[in-house]
């Protein structure tokens, strides 16, 4: 009887080793799919545009629906800050760029438009455009304003005050017909990006080289803060992207290192009765001015 009992043992724990032995295969959870429709697209992890599904067995997965287009399995890589493009009302990829975006308003959608992307939402596409140089005038793409130019130190400058619409800029007195003769007033930080394509404000180099050139042909457009605009007609007052210094005029007075370079420019008019004083030469002023613009050619 113990015989029979110890073979019986023998031959049971014999066959569990070899239907162990036999199972070669690891067993491994099923991935987790998301399956899209016909009428949807998947784009990140979005409720509104995938449908997830919970795991399922292979066969489920691989089953013949005609509603079904493909699966897509996903892994976030570790370590990595996805953006949130569905809650913002605007997600841009480049710094900077919401201010050049309106979002769509909540009780209309607008449609979309070739400077428009597909969400409706107007993008100033202009802003990118460069101009176009045919001798010595240029055209700026974005309004096409047409400048003439001159060579100075070198460069090829504006010979006139350039007059885009940009972002905190305005015309002297808010009147358009200053605007049409003697170009905007723009505030430092909207002339850091006023000028088009390939073009930019003088650095002090280039504008110590326009200082020197008596050829320059100056325009004196006056200057504007907070509504208060004077000096048309006898001044200009020009930007450049030059660090202040402590020889510039007024720099102690407007913040030192902390203001902002220009050119100072008087009319011969004015300097008539003036002698002894300088024409022209550097200041240091307040960035929330409104002054000139001349571009310089990169």
């Amino acid at each position: 009887m113990k015989k029979k009992i110890l073979s019986l043992g023998f031959i049971g724990v014999s066959t569990l080793f070899w239907a162990c032995a036999d199972d070669t295969s690891p067993v491994a959870p099923p991935p987790t799919s998301y399956i899209e429709s016909s009428s949807s697209v998947f784009v990140g992890n979005s409720s509104s545009s995938a449908q997830q599904q919970t795991p399922t067995s292979s066969s489920s997965a691989t089953a013949k629906d005609p509603t079904i287009k493909h699966v897509v399995v996903t892994e976030p890589a570790p370590g990595v800050n996805y953006p949130d493009i569905y809650n913002k009302p605007v997600f841009c990829f480049t710094e900077g760029c919401e201010k050049t975006v309106t979002p769509p308003s909540s009780s209309s959608k607008a449609q979309p438009t070739s400077s428009s992307n597909g969400g409706g939402i107007t993008i100033d596409a202009p802003e990118n455009k460069e101009p176009v140089v045919n001798g010595m005038t240029m055209t700026d793409t974005r309004d096409n304003n047409t400048y003439k130019l001159i060579q100075v130190g070198g460069k090829l400058w504006m010979a006139q005050d350039l007059n885009y619409a940009g972002a905190t800029s305005e015309c002297f007195n808010e009147q358009e017909a200053n605007c049409a003769s003697n170009g905007r007033l723009y505030t430092f930080n909207s002339a850091q990006r006023a000028c088009p394509t390939g073009w930019r404000i003088p650095t002090r180099e280039e504008a110590q080289a326009a200082l020197d050139d008596e050829s320059i042909p100056w325009s004196y457009s006056g200057r504007c803060k907070d509504g208060d605009c004077n000096f048309l007609g006898d001044m200009g007052f020009h930007w450049t992207s030059g660090t202040p210094q402590e020889t510039d005029k007024k720099f102690s007075e407007n913040g030192g290192s902390n203001g902002a370079l220009i050119i100072v420019e008087k009319s011969p008019e004015y300097m008539k009765d003036k002698e002894g004083e300088d024409a022209r030469f550097f200041q240091v002023d307040q960035k929330n001015k409104r002054f000139s613009i001349r571009c310089v050619q990169e």
